[in-house]
């Protein structure tokens, strides 16, 4: 990596946390400010997108704090393009994985070599995983009149999809309200497992619904949500990491991605 992208690199994660560190951010929390500028597409000079999440940015604003401006340059590594954790079994499988379903998300195939006994939580992390794809570029190219092609579970509660949509503007009191049904569906077998219809697309609504459908049906395997507010919260997070399932989010600015777990 040259030292222009190492500083264009640095620059771009001052432009995040600016906010933060001169204490204008418009968010009531630091950490609200993060996850917001989590959520936004950056894109660096090389055409790579600059992803991160709210804890990575939280660290840089640490980093920033003890280290100044310097504190915020990448590191280069000497094996840098060698995955450090993965054998050549879990590679292998990876390519087979990506080659078989072109839309599959790294979390899914990280998931996917756990299931198989192909990798070890314990030795083996998901970001060496994602960053093994990355490098190698594997990551799914999204161009406009691509075919998307569904990656399907094969059994129920493998995964659960959940979604909001506006529903009828109804009186009460003589004051028009606006719906909201917030809905789970089985992947598999497309059965509905929960829904509700709340006057207010929120959080608390969503999780009310995830709740009952949990008590009904048993716990999915992966949960898989867009990122709006109702679905991206550290309380979901805490909820899924309880009961054992793996939260997934769509892929920033591009919604259609839920249908395809792509």
């Amino acid at each position: 990596m040259n030292e222009k992208l190492l500083k264009e690199i640095a620059l771009l994660k001052y432009s995040i946390i600016a906010p933060v560190v001169t204490e204008t951010y418009a968010t009531l929390t630091k950490i609200d400010h993060f996850r917001e500028e989590s959520n936004k597409k950056y894109t660096l000079s090389t055409g790579m997108p600059f992803l991160f999440s709210p804890m990575t940015a939280k660290g840089w604003y640490l980093k920033y704090q003890k280290e100044g401006f310097e504190g915020l340059m990448p590191k280069t590594r000497n094996d840098a393009g060698k995955p450090r954790s993965l054998k050549e079994d879990a590679i292998s499988r990876i390519n087979e994985l990506k080659k078989q379903y072109p839309y599959i998300t790294g979390t899914l195939v990280y998931q996917k070599l756990v299931e198989e006994g192909v990798i070890n939580k314990c030795d083996t992390s998901l970001s060496s995983v994602l960053r093994y794809i990355r490098d190698n570029n594997l990551k799914t190219k999204q161009l406009s009149g691509i075919e998307r092609r569904a990656f399907e579970m094969e059994f129920s509660n493998d995964m659960w999809q959940a979604d909001s949509s506006s529903g009828p503007i109804i009186t009460i009191d003589g004051k028009k309200h606006k719906t909201y049904m917030i809905a789970f569906i089985d992947d598999a077998s497309r059965l509905i497992v929960g829904y509700g219809v709340f006057l207010n697309d929120n959080a608390v609504n969503m999780q009310l619904v995830f709740k009952q459908a949990v008590a009904k049906y048993g716990v999915p395997k992966r949960l898989f949500v867009d990122n709006g507010g109702p679905y991206k919260n550290d309380q979901l997070e805490m909820i899924c990491a309880s009961i054992g399932t793996v939260l997934i989010h769509s892929r920033i600015y591009s919604p259609e991605s839920i249908k395809t777990v792509g």
